[in-house]
């Protein structure tokens, strides 16, 4: 039970107060531990190094409990959802005051859901203050087992290692992505995109948070002329399409605001796709709807304990702000004759499944669920380990209240994006993958790849310039034939074999041909004396009955003298059985004879009475 963590440079770093996280704005998680010492039982006075500090009190951190067991373990439990104690799996804290090369086993006890990636090749996350970067704790160090001290319940152990007194060490379940993090990131965003979108606040949470709306390309379209609609090439009752993104309803699916910023960056950027996007149909994304849940470290619902995602059809304006805000959104595209609403992506993580996938609706029309299908064809082709046997389509009861059950209305396409929270495989049997940041950010690239691709495979994005001249270029290219040197010259490239037709199966034969070879006959065929020379067989199965002579052996053949005894098989147990009486002392009667029956002659069997 190594340290984990070694063969790093050495770096003194004092503990920092916790009021200047960086991931914190002066509040504490509602029932996190905050600095508390778990002190070995009968302890009393100053803490001692190696009596462990835990810590949750900042921004997005959860864990309620901490209790020593031994010296070497300790029990933690997660805190469930504020108002809601059955969501528990997302885990965030801080441990300090470490010994140098002391082994601990943490054991976390209330996990909400035991069919999880832990079951699987899914570890936890890890760093510490000199190394700032996130990483995976080795799959030998896991152990996710059911305990009978713990009531036959499933707990996850982790066995770690301190290697630096100095440090505060950081576990968490995932990479967390808080929501300073998302305001820091968008006001940069911002600027990069002043040219073509649009930031708002459309709403505020319980805690006085902001709901952004970010508005790209023009949603109030242009009035033109039908004289220029015309000489466009467009018909004047073009609408311009919409598609809304959400992300991060959930607090504990921190993957969904990864994919959420990688999309957002790949539209700002100048990539022909991101452009073409841009300038062809209007996105709205809502970057964070829960940001109060994800503040406070919960795993699904907000402050008040509602999960926003099957709230969708009872959303108030007291308890659901976020919601009613983009519900009024919705109408308001809806109504605009000029604007068509296509798309309504949510975008979510999973802890039960690998890779990434869709949950659609059912439609009893077979065309409208054929067309409900065609975009997780394009973004099964640009995401990498997609898996189609994950995706469902269903009308499921228990998801009425979510948005891609609540939201759609007649044309309306609406889908639920989910990402795995621990990895992939790129093969059915191939090693566990797991996800990082960056591979976040490619997953929400390739959705607005697969958007571009539908909306130039319907028509409404243009086809790429220049794509036919640089194919036509390249035909020119392949088509130019390169000098070739005499010395240079191989048979296979002389002018004689070029100019052959391309249907000729073989040359024409010359006026006069040579005789055909004929074969030589055989060797016992030409020599009569070979032919007459009797053969010798040498046979291989020697399994023969017992049998007691003399050989005579001759210079070719050794066969058997004719005055050989052969002795039969009933003769050789009759030996071995007297033999056998007069060593045991005891006589054994013989077996008496069956008596066959006989056989029947052919015409016996003509004269036999038949069943036919």
């Amino acid at each position: 039970m190594g340290s984990f963590i070694d063969n790093l440079e050495h770096t003194t770093i004092y503990l920092r107060p916790r009021n200047d996280s960086e991931e914190s704005d002066g509040e504490g998680g509602l029932g996190n531990l905050n600095r508390l010492i778990v002190r070995p039982p009968g302890h009393s006075g100053k803490a001692k190094r190696g009596h462990l500090c835990f810590d949750a009190a900042f921004e997005c951190g959860n864990l309620g409990r901490a209790d020593h067991i031994t010296e070497l373990e300790y029990d933690l439990f997660i805190r469930p959802d504020t108002c809601r104690p059955r969501s528990r799996f997302w885990f965030n804290f801080t441990v300090e005051n470490v010994k140098q090369d002391q082994r601990v086993i943490f054991n976390i006890v209330n996990l909400g859901k035991e069919n999880n990636l832990f079951n699987e090749d899914m570890t936890p996350l890890v760093r510490s203050t000199s190394r700032p970067k996130w990483q995976r704790i080795p799959r030998r160090l896991i152990f996710y087992h059911r305990s009978l001290v713990h009531r036959g319940r499933k707990i996850l152990s982790l066995a770690f290692g301190f290697d630096k007194e100095e440090d505060v060490y950081q576990f968490a379940a995932a990479a967390p992505y808080s929501y300073s993090r998302l305001q820091k990131h968008l006001s940069i965003w911002e600027k990069r995109a002043q040219t073509f979108a649009t930031r708002e606040s459309i709403a505020q949470t319980t805690q006085k948070r902001r709901i952004d709306l970010i508005t790209i390309g023009n949603l109030i379209p242009k009035e033109e002329s039908k004289e220029e609609s015309l000489s466009k090439g467009k018909p004047s009752d073009t609408k311009k399409r919409v598609v809304v993104v959400l992300a991060r309803v959930h607090g504990g699916e921190q993957p969904s605001s990864y994919i959420c910023q990688g999309f957002l960056d790949y539209i700002a950027s100048s990539s022909e796709k991101a452009i073409a996007l841009r300038n062809g149909i209007v996105i709205q994304v809502v970057p964070m709807l829960n940001p109060d849940g994800v503040f406070l470290g919960n795993q699904r619902s907000d402050l008040l304990g509602s999960d926003l995602n099957r709230s969708w059809n009872k959303a108030t304006s007291y308890a659901h702000p976020a919601l009613i805000a983009v519900n009024d959104q919705l109408k308001k595209i809806t109504a605009e004759k000029a604007l068509q609403l296509d798309f309504i992506i949510d975008i979510h993580s999973d802890i039960s499944h690998e890779g990434v996938f869709v949950r659609g609706n059912s439609y009893d029309d077979v065309y409208r669920f054929e067309r409900h299908a065609v975009l997780p064809k394009f973004l099964g082709m640009r995401v990498e380990a997609w898996k189609p046997e994950s995706c469902l389509y269903n009308a499921d009861p228990l998801a009425m209240g979510s948005a891609r059950r609540s939201l759609p209305t007649g044309t309306i396409d609406s889908y639920t994006l989910l990402a795995s929270l621990g990895g992939r495989r790129l093969t059915p049997r191939g090693p566990f993958l797991h996800y990082t940041e960056d591979a976040y950010f490619k997953i929400g690239r390739s959705l607005a790849k697969a958007l571009c691709d539908y909306y130039r495979h319907v028509g409404v994005i243009p086809p790429r310039e220049g794509t036919n001249i640089k194919k036509k270029e390249s035909r020119r290219r392949r088509r130019r034939k390169r000098p070739i040197n005499e010395r240079e010259r191989s048979p296979s490239s002389s002018p004689e074999r070029r100019v052959l037709v391309a249907r000729m199966l073989s040359p024409p034969l010359p006026a006069r041909s040579p005789p055909a070879l004929r074969a030589l006959p055989v060797r016992t065929a030409r020599n009569a004396g070979l032919r007459a020379r009797p053969r010798t067989v040498h046979v291989v199965e020697s399994n023969l009955p017992i049998i007691t002579g003399k050989a005579v052996r001759t210079p070719r053949l050794a066969v058997v003298d004719l005055s050989a005894y052969i002795r039969t098989p009933a003769a050789a147990c009759g030996r071995r059985r007297t033999g056998a009486s007069t060593a045991g002392g005891a006589v054994r009667a013989p077996r008496p004879t069956r008596t066959r029956a006989r056989p029947l002659t052919s015409d016996e069997y003509d004269t036999h009475d038949s069943d036919s």
